[in-house]
């Protein structure tokens, strides 16, 4: 990919205990201390003169960071207007990269690039990304782990042996290249570049505009990420739209609303069985595996999951004035059907199989829990029902089950299998195969 191919964000890296590096004598300490002053001022140093920095347009641009760069509402269009900002600087700024760790169970990092031709893309690099030897050869894991700028001139040999990113720009026609940390107030470290084709490369007053702007960046850059990884956690643990109710403030106990969905419960077939013959971590990983097939398939069809539940798992498929309860049913029943011809071509579905009971009803979504710990579910008789049902499926061996709610949306003869009572329910209650 060209996000691994590249440079790219480091994982999230603590200050360096210095405690544990500390030199044994003075004269050794001193020395570090003169090193890495020779290392800033040389990153520093002016190459050619250009058109001034507007001071300005600078000053300006600190205060909007500085004032939470209100008018950017995206990280995308954050980056697009931070970069307008520093060419109206008169900074030659002809490629931007933004360099960020996430906490996504399936992305390690994000980067954000500008361009002056492009405008804004951005790319994610999947989990383990930072052990990849590409990653590796790049100047990034050297600026977030010792948090310092890294400035190479494009016209040196010697540099662009140094890090394979350096030869790429070079040959796209780059001259100078600048990479900075961006150190956050947890001692997290994520970085930003800056890229220019001016043939004399950035000047001193340039580089020194863009150390004035780094720290301000740095803030607005950990609240930006700070929302994303939020909404990203809720949203995992919770569900894409109880995690959406959540951080619109719906935190209190008795915070929620009644809905109306197609209730979709499934469970693995010889659960017990399985267990009983696997180790824990074994369990855990045909489980997954399981899950990485249909899991992706609920959403893809417009419901959500709402909670594991052991070996299975809880999704709604929401019906209302715009979506008919048909639709929804018949977008549960898909959800079944690809996901058990999926499974069937997966090497996991050589040694499982989901049973399936499908119902549909109006009940309570939101909040419920005491004492500080809350849950975000469904409560109700419709979510009670269908528990009945797939429970009921696993005493009769049967794969997929609908009840007498939803059978006449699956088919145009809905057949009866069986009538069995249900533990708190009022007379036998019909199943439909499905």
């Amino acid at each position: 990919m060209d996000l691994i191919r590249r440079e790219r964000a480091r994982s999230i890296s603590p200050r360096p205990d210095r405690s544990s590096v500390e030199p044994r004598d003075c004269k050794a300490k001193n020395e570090i201390v003169r090193n890495e002053t020779m290392l800033a001022t040389t990153q520093f140093e002016a190459v050619a003169e250009h058109s001034p920095v507007d001071a300005r347009q600078i000053d300006l641009l600190i205060a909007w960071l500085t004032d939470g760069a209100r008018s950017a509402t995206s990280t995308q269009s954050f980056v697009e207007e931070l970069c307008r900002r520093m060419v109206a600087a008169a900074i030659p700024l002809d490629r931007f990269g933004l360099f960020i760790h996430t906490l996504h169970p399936n992305v390690a990092a994000r980067r954000f690039l500008w361009t002056g031709a492009a405008g804004v893309t951005m790319q994610e690099g999947p989990i383990g990304l930072f052990s990849q030897d590409q990653h590796l050869k790049n100047p990034l894991p050297l600026v977030t782990s010792r948090q310092t700028s890294v400035r190479r001139m494009l016209t040196s040999p010697a540099a662009l042996d140094e890090f394979a990113i350096l030869g790429e720009l070079r040959d796209e026609g780059f001259t100078d290249y600048l990479a900075q940390p961006l150190i956050f107030t947890t001692g997290e470290t994520h970085a930003a570049t800056f890229s220019t084709k001016h043939p004399a490369g950035f000047t001193g007053e340039q580089l020194t505009a863009l150390e004035r702007v780094r720290q301000p960046l740095a803030r607005i850059v950990e609240a930006h990420l700070l929302r994303t990884n939020a909404a990203c956690i809720i949203s995992t643990y919770a569900g894409r739209g109880s995690g959406g109710q959540i951080l619109q403030g719906r935190v209190h106990r008795g915070d929620g609303e009644e809905i109306a969905a197609a209730i979709l419960f499934a469970d693995l077939i010889g659960f017990t069985d399985l267990s009983n013959n696997l180790s824990g971590q074994q369990m855990v990983e045909t489980l997954n595996d399981a899950f990485d097939v249909v899991v992706p398939l609920v959403a893809a069809n417009g419901g959500e999951v709402l909670k594991f539940l052991g070996d299975g798992f809880f999704a709604i498929f929401p019906y209302d004035q715009e979506r008919r309860i048909d639709e929804a049913v018949r977008s549960a029943r898909q959800t079944i059907l690809e996901g058990e011809e999926r499974l069937a071509e997966a090497p996991v579905g050589k040694k499982v199989a989901f049973r399936w009971a499908l119902h549909a009803g109006r009940f309570h979504y939101g909040n419920i829990g005491g004492a500080g710990r809350l849950d975000f579910t469904a409560i109700g008789r419709p979510v009670n029902y269908a528990a009945r049902l797939l429970a009921a499926a696993s005493d009769l061996s049967l794969k997929h089950v609908a009840s007498a709610a939803v059978a006449e949306y699956l088919c145009t003869a809905p057949q009866m299998t069986a009538e069995v009572d249900f533990k708190g329910f009022e007379g036998r209650q019909k199943i439909y195969s499905c």
